[in-house]
């Protein structure tokens, strides 16, 4: 009876164990965010300060282009806009001196009519102007990569004095993740969904260390053996992990 007695603890001291260890998932790590950057603008790569492995803070330069040509042109728009506001001054005056002069029927309704006409000419040129200035100051201001987040370098694939040709679509020139975020992501029998829901609180546990994430999403189709992904989001400071390590999702 003794034995039966000592087993009989031995087994309700086991037993909680394994329903915790039940409850956890095995799990790959994942980028939260990964983004491939390039630029709208044609031209020649001056510099590249970045390279895989690095960390990047947010609104670093990480690529450059020869800005020469472009800022040439903001400066010859810049000139020609000044121009174009005297022409419409001008045009101002003009059309008030007509306007006096036809109120004392010294010009006729044609010369007025002539008058209105220079004028919205000179407006819409004027317009025209600024907004050429207006795209060449957004080119000149995107002929540099900089980092939209704080982020590691993932992938490289550009080199000073390189051409960039952006007429239909920007070439991925570097590759960059979120840092500090990561993703645990595994996949999970449908018995157990209805215990998750996005935002839900639960652990992962990554090379011996445990962090506080929450659940991010849940799929809502399988894969081929009846399973949903699961990804969990956890902050991991300033611990470099990488994506592929493996990990555990402790379940409550």
């Amino acid at each position: 009876m003794m034995h039966v007695a000592v087993s009989m603890i031995a087994l309700a001291l086991w037993l909680p164990c394994a329903t915790v260890f039940a409850e956890g998932l095995d799990a790959r790590l994942q980028w939260a965010q990964r983004v491939a950057l390039g630029t709208p603008v044609s031209g020649v790569i001056e510099r590249v300060d970045a390279v895989p492995g690095q960390r990047v803070k947010r609104g670093q330069v990480l690529l450059a282009l020869d800005a020469r040509p472009l800022q040439a042109r903001v400066t010859g728009l810049d000139a020609e806009l000044v121009g174009r506001q005297h022409d419409l001054d001008e045009a101002r005056r003009e059309l008030e001196r007509t306007q006096e002069l036809y109120e004392r029927t010294l010009l006729a309704d044609h010369d007025l009519a002539l008058a209105k006409i220079a004028l919205a000419g000179a407006e819409a040129t004027l317009k025209t102007t600024e907004a050429r200035l207006t795209q060449a100051r957004w080119e000149l201001e995107y002929s540099r990569i900089r980092a939209p987040f704080a982020a590691w370098v993932l992938q490289r694939q550009a080199e000073p004095g390189q051409t960039v040709v952006s007429t239909l679509q920007a070439e991925p020139l570097l590759v960059v993740a979120r840092a500090g975020v990561m993703l645990a992501r595994a996949m999970i029998d449908a018995d157990r969904l209805s215990s998750l829901k996005p935002g839900q609180k639960v652990d992962v546990k990554v090379a011996g260390r445990t962090h506080a994430g929450r659940v991010q999403a849940i799929g809502l189709e399988p894969d081929g053996d009846g399973k949903y992904p699961l990804d969990v989001q956890f902050d991991s400071g300033e611990r470099l992990l990488r994506a592929g390590l493996p990990a555990r999702i402790e379940l409550p």
